[in-house]
């Protein structure tokens, strides 16, 4: 009752880099991320992409929105990203896979905390801004809005059935993805919000900092 904060973990198959991080692939994320959270009615607080999994911290009213909003997330997504990638066969290892966190603070900071360490975390950047792929965390700390685009594939196919010259950018949409803060942090005033994303950032380049040198 009264919904639920999920954390959600997808991989692609035998874990190929098919979600290489390029400008193209982020507008498209980002785009369909948000058309999907529009559409499903469901918040999205933090998001990571790294080139062969992706996380997610989301709060859904059930488990059917959160299938469906997920069904349409990852159905469009492997489209798109297989395209980028030239990849025509499965694209997703699995299921994704959805872990309910508890209403306590200190859980759901901990997950956050988790989801901004990507890329930190495997030693590829020191910063979770340097990831060169869709990450939220400088949207997050700087209250930035998140935009991406979504391509109407259905209405670009149809078009193009009437033999008329057809221009790309036409079927192209510009979708934003409002971030929600935290369950247990929103009561907290933008600017205090920003300032402890600001905090678990440092965090994390620290620890980044002291793994490196061990």
């Amino acid at each position: 009752p009264g919904g639920a904060l999920f954390e959600i973990t997808c991989r692609t198959v035998q874990g190929r880099p098919l979600l290489r991080p390029s400008a193209l692939l982020i507008e498209i994320t980002l785009g369909i991320l948000a058309r999907a959270a529009r559409l499903f009615g469901v918040a999205v607080h933090a998001y990571a992409f790294l080139s062969n999994h992706y996380h997610l911290l989301v709060s859904v009213a059930d488990v059917q929105q959160l299938a469906s909003f997920m069904n349409y997330f990852n159905s469009n997504l492997a489209r798109e990203a297989g395209r980028l990638a030239r990849w025509r066969e499965k694209f997703w290892g699995r299921r994704y896979q959805a872990i309910r966190v508890s209403g306590e603070e200190s859980a759901q900071v901990s997950r956050l905390s988790y989801l901004l360490a990507q890329g930190v975390k495997e030693g590829l950047v020191a910063s979770p801004y340097d990831w060169p792929g869709a990450h939220c965390a400088r949207a997050l700390a700087e209250g930035t809005a998140v935009f991406g685009l979504w391509r109407d594939r259905t209405r670009e196919s149809r078009s193009t059935r009437t033999g008329l010259p057809v221009d790309p950018a036409a079927f192209v949409e510009r979708e934003q993805l409002a971030l929600v803060p935290l369950p247990c942090w929103q009561s907290l005033e933008p600017a205090v919000y920003r300032a402890r994303i600001q905090s678990l950032i440092g965090e994390i380049e620290a620890w980044g900092r002291q793994r490196a040198v061990e």
